[in-house]
């Protein structure tokens, strides 16, 4: 599942996908523009006419929306965010992601694996969206103290798995 399909969320769906890590991506992006863009560009699958609607049924879910989205985008997630499925963010803050992830999410924040890719391009978009765009960088997981250790594992090795440099830190 992704929710936010520019240039960070494109990226990250391309290279799961030239990993052999996912059957099918389904995603979904604020403008419906984008959505249908991402999805001609083979970006994603599925076009989700909701962030729920993308999360339902998938079993890895990047949250790619600016950090001042992040807790209107919990919100509208919650009720499927599920113990067993891994949820991160690409979000340059943690504090404010991991303050919104714990206001919203409260018992079901053991899902959720903040994370910070160290990596991006002068142009977003979908159109800029690069299967390579983390390969050789560096990606920065920030688990709480509740944060589940087997997705925080998990993270580590689909990060690993497309290419990334994972190193854990406090948010």
């Amino acid at each position: 599942g992704l929710i936010g399909c520019g240039l960070m969320g494109g990226s990250f769906a391309l290279a799961l996908k030239r990993a052999g890590l996912v059957k099918r991506v389904v995603g979904y992006s604020k403008s419906p523009s984008t959505t249908v863009r991402a999805r001609k560009l083979g970006v994603i699958d599925v076009e989700a006419e909701s962030a729920l609607l993308a999360v339902a049924g998938s079993d890895i879910v990047l949250i790619a929306v600016p950090v001042a989205a992040s807790e209107t985008t919990f919100k509208a997630i919650r009720h499927l965010v599920e113990p067993g499925v891994l949820f991160m963010d690409v979000g340059s803050t943690k504090r404010d992601v991991v303050d919104a992830a714990r206001r919203v999410l409260r018992e079901r924040v053991p899902s959720f694996v903040p994370a910070h890719p160290i990596a991006g391009k002068e142009s977003g978009g979908i159109q800029n969206a690069d299967a390579a765009l983390y390969h050789g960088r560096q990606v920065i997981l920030t688990p709480l103290p509740q944060t589940s250790p087997a997705l925080v594992q998990r993270a580590t090795d689909v990060w690993a798995a497309i290419g990334a440099q994972v190193l854990k830190i406090t948010p």
